[in-house]
């Protein structure tokens, strides 16, 4: 893969955002040497008190704790899905075997 497309590949957006209130978890598909996998980013979006601007954070407070963990349980189950999805595609209906597998 030439550079040039890595770096497309990095900027590329996420599948999915899960959201509850200003917590968010960003599904993301890469491309590997087997095939698909994902990968998941969790952030807080809030207002700098100092510039008026919305930002972004990686980081949360203990109260949304519980949040951000059941985000990550719905996401982990659209993975799961989105897997599935992948495999489901990658199956040759007219003979039922995986691709990977001629």
């Amino acid at each position: 893969m030439s550079e040039g497309n890595e770096q497309k590949k990095e900027h590329r957006g996420p599948v999915e955002t899960l959201r509850d209130g200003a917590l968010k978890l960003a599904i993301f598909r890469n491309e590997g040497e087997n095939g698909p996998y994902y990968s998941m980013a969790t952030g807080r979006v809030f207002t700098d008190g100092k510039t008026g601007q919305v930002r972004e954070t990686s980081t949360f407070q203990g109260s949304e704790a519980l949040r951000m963990g059941q985000l990550l349980v719905k996401g982990y189950e659209r993975v799961l899905a989105l897997r599935g999805q992948d495999r489901h595609a990658r199956m040759n209906p007219a003979r039922g075997i995986d691709e990977r597998e001629r």
